[in-house]
Formats: structure tokens, sequence, C-alpha cells
């Protein structure tokens, strides 16, 4: 079992400055997540995905029970996928700004410790729920008809082409181009498949 999002730790900063326009976070919101999805682990450094900004309590809510200031709160916001984001939008099965799951139902916020256990990949890349409340959010944000495996199968073959190359650029033998261009063969699939499926992505 893997990590969803592997060997990044996602995490926002304690400092920061306050803003009352959350457009302003984007530039520091994409750092403390990589550029990556919190909630589905799609790396947008390797494959041009628009990115948006959600709201862990969604607004709706938060307008509901007069909580405003999560409307502009950092803490409140989570750098995700536009498929994530659309999925998820008003979901929320709770009044309480103040209870993010119940154990059974809710959400987890992915900067947290506890998101990895609720959520993991299987070997294949795909991912999968742990517990409860991780096939309450599997379900919401459609991971069963998405293409998760094959994100996890482009992010580790890019390293590996970077650890590759780096090899290359010192010693270049046979065996050591024979597994680049594997490599790179199983990239160029992997790709076709995504623009083949941009919808569900």
């Amino acid at each position: 079992m893997y990590r969803v999002h592997g060997d990044k730790v996602i995490r926002r900063r304690k400092k920061y400055p306050k803003y009352s326009n959350i457009q302003r976070y984007t530039d520091i919101l994409r750092e403390d997540f990589g550029n990556m999805c919190g909630y589905c682990g799609k790396d947008l450094n390797l494959v041009k995905c628009p990115y948006q900004k959600d709201h862990l309590i969604p607004v709706k809510i938060a307008e509901k029970v007069g909580r405003f200031d999560l409307l502009t709160d950092y803490n409140n916001l989570v750098f995700s996928c536009r498929v994530c984001n659309r999925n998820k939008w008003d979901n929320w099965p709770f009044d309480n700004v103040k209870k993010l799951h119940d154990d059974k139902v809710g959400f987890v916020d992915p900067a947290s410790e506890e998101f990895d256990q609720h959520m993991m990949r299987d070997e294949e890349g795909r991912i999968v729920a742990k517990t409860q409340v991780g096939k309450y959010m599997y379900n919401i944000f459609n991971f069963q008809n998405r293409l998760t495996d094959v994100w996890w199968k482009i992010s580790v073959i890019s390293k590996e082409l970077k650890e590759i190359d780096c090899i290359l650029e010192h010693k270049q033998t046979g065996e050591n181009l024979e597994n680049y261009w594997k490599l790179h063969r199983q990239f160029d699939k992997f790709l076709e498949n995504l623009r083949e499926n941009n919808e569900s992505i």
C-alpha cells in the first residue's frame, strides 16, 4: 500500500499573510500542496490540468451557520484539481462546521496526518478506502470511475526517468538506454490514455 500523496507530505504553513481575497493565496497554497491535488494526489507538474481552490468546509455551509471567516481562512482551503473540486462542491453531511466527520461520513483534511488513516493506494496505484469515512470520500470523489492508477504510474515513471537521466549524464551504457526507452514507452502510453479519457480524470 502507498500513500495517496506518495512521498510528498502536504502541510499548510503556520505563518502567512491574511487576505480577504482567496485568489491571493494561490502561490503559497500551490507551494504548500506541492502543486498536487490534495484529494486525489494528481501531480499537476506532470500533466496540465486546471487547478482550483476548494473550501474544505463549503461556502454554502459556512454562510448557513454564519461562519463567514471560513470563506477566506487559509486553513479551510485545499489545492484541488477541477474534477475533485466539482465532485465535492457543496457536499457536507453536517450543519456543524466544527465536525469534519463522525467516523462514518464526512471529510478529512488532506493536509493533515489523519488523511493517511482513511485513504491509501493499492499496489496498482488505485485509490482505496481504509475506513467508513474513507468510503464516503471515495464515493463523493467518484474514484471508482477515475484514472487514479494512471496518475500514480505517471508520477512513478517520471521519477524513475529523472533518475535514469542523471545516470546517463555520467555513464552511457546499453542497459541504461534500454531501461530508459522502456520507461518512455510506458510513459507515452499512460499519457495517451489520459488524453482519451480527459473528462473522467
